[in-house]
């Protein structure tokens, strides 16, 4: 007598698989949304999760240095997060896809534009620049007055317990001060940040979907052309 009679079997879990292009074997994508979130989070995270190594490592190794290069290039200041009217910085959309390492802007411009008055790094790693009649603590006017040269205390408005930063004329806000220090290195430590996020967007879609392949129509065809038996010579003699 079968002992499996009148017991429910037990159910299998489907895994979404993908086809390898490049030698046609099979890719378990595991979780396809963990392994996605986790290469946000991290480039090639998920890649490595689904047990991917060398792709993983590769894509982590380009994008992160890509994006710390710009950082680098653009004196710390060129990744930061502000909506604010006169100061909407488009490019962090494309810096924030490179995952947790743009995400420092999000907490310190939430702290400087709050209650607090000022960034969590009181060095200002990653804040947004100052726009005439913001106020900011004592301590963060006294930070930037002693260590930015182009700031000065006469910058700044006294008015208890806080201060008002103050548009001095022919030298601009804070931002206008950064592109004078910088120069072009700011467009361009810009691009490199945006660059990498605008990659790691297609790792994202790798992890999710597995890597890009030919179309249905070429793999057809290609199965089509190995599987025609060869032609006949016509120079061959009897």
């Amino acid at each position: 007598m079968n002992s499996s009679v009148g017991s429910k079997a037990e159910p299998q879990l489907s895994r979404i698989v993908a086809i390898s292009p490049d030698d046609g074997s099979a890719i378990d994508l595991r979780n396809p949304a963990l392994a996605a979130v986790l290469s946000w989070a991290v480039p090639g995270l998920g890649q490595l999760y689904q047990g991917r190594t060398t792709k993983g490592g590769l894509f982590m190794a380009a994008i992160l240095s890509t994006f710390v290069f710009g950082l680098w290039l653009g004196g710390g200041k060129v990744v930061y997060a502000s909506w604010r009217p006169n100061d909407k910085r488009f490019a962090f959309i494309g810096q924030a896809a490179a995952g947790l390492v743009a995400m420092p802007a999000v907490l310190q411009s939430a702290k400087l534009l709050g209650p607090a008055r000022q960034p969590l790094f009181l060095g200002g790693f990653m804040a947004p620049p100052l726009v005439p009649g913001q106020y900011v603590s004592r301590a963060y006017a006294d930070r930037l007055t002693r260590d930015d040269p182009e700031i000065s205390a006469d910058d700044f408005f006294d008015n208890p317990p806080e201060k008002q930063f103050r548009e001095k004329q022919f030298r601009g806000d804070q931002l206008a001060q950064w592109h004078r220090q910088l120069g072009k290195f700011f467009e361009i430590g810009t691009l490199y940040t945006v660059l990498a996020g605008m990659l790691n967007l297609l790792v994202i879609y790798d992890a999710w979907a597995g890597p890009l392949g030919p179309s249905e129509e070429e793999r057809k065809r290609r199965t089509a052309e190995v599987a025609a038996p060869p032609t006949a010579s016509k120079d061959h003699a009897p």
